[in-house]
Formats: C-alpha cells, structure tokens, sequence
C-alpha cells in the first residue's frame, strides 16, 4: 500500500463549510458524490504539469493541489481545496492537453534525481508514463465534469 492521492467533489456550499470548519471532512462520504482516485501518482502529474515540486502556480497548481494558503487539517498530509472557479481554471489550462503534449512534460531522469514519488531508481520509462497518463486523463475529465457542474473540490492523500 501507498499513498494515495484522493478527490472530493463538493457543491460550494458546502465546501465553504468544510472551509470554515463548520462541516469535518470525517463527515463527508466519498462515495455519495464524484471522487476520483488517481492512485500514487499524485507527486508524479505535479511534477509534470508544474516543473518542479513546491512551485504550483494557478492555475496548472490546482490540479493536484498542495497550495499552503488552501490547505485544511486533515488526515496525516493534510488536504487541500479548490474553489469552483479555480477548478473552472485549472480545468481550462488542462483541457487542450494531448498524450503528446503530456509525453513532452514528461521528463524521467529529473524525476529520478528528484525521487519523484512513487518512482524508484529501476522503473521502466515507458511503463511509469503509461501509468502516469492513464490517471492524468481521468483526473481531466474529472475537472472537466466538476467545471461543468460549478462545483469545488478537496484533494487529501490516504
């Protein structure tokens, strides 16, 4: 087992309750809404999308968001939000994003040196962009729907 990274989609109000520590995400189950789990590649498709870790600018940032200002107090990393209108942003800068586009992010021996999780040293190339990919399509089309449907979003890892 490993860590996960994990997506709540929330209607506003109710995300600015979870904000507000009005509402504890413990409350909240995942299974009576969106959600999407995009496994251990999490570290990965923040890696590719931003360049480097801790440097997410908006709106590629709130992808696979670890923003500090946006953080909540949950589970064992924390978790983080993401407003309606930022997932309306992100969504926008990722939608255009080819298997092409994705591949020529996608930069193997800086991930190596920068012991991207969850790669290790003996990982075949190919196979761990395949991985990478498949889960980066989904979480596309995950803020594509939560974009259309005006809602937030919560990111925590497991």
């Amino acid at each position: 087992m490993g860590m996960s990274g994990l997506y709540i989609a929330l209607e506003e109000p109710v995300l600015r309750q979870v904000i507000e520590d009005e509402i504890d995400l413990h409350d909240i189950d995942p299974s009576e809404g969106d959600n999407l789990d995009i496994d251990k590649t999490w570290q990965a498709i923040y890696f590719i999308l931003c360049g480097e870790m801790g440097v997410g600018e908006p709106p590629l940032g709130y992808v696979v968001p670890m923003l500090d200002d946006q953080m909540l107090s949950f589970g064992e990393m924390g978790s983080f939000y993401v407003l309606p209108d930022q997932v309306a942003e992100a969504a926008a800068a990722i939608a255009s994003l080819k298997e092409e586009d994705v591949r020529s992010l996608y930069r193997f021996e800086d991930m190596v040196a920068s012991e991207i999780y969850p790669i290790v040293s003996d990982e075949n190339e190919q196979e761990f962009f395949d991985y990478i990919y498949g889960h980066f399509a989904s979480l596309q089309a995950f803020y594509q729907k939560l974009s259309k449907e005006g809602k937030g979003c919560v990111f925590y890892i497991l």
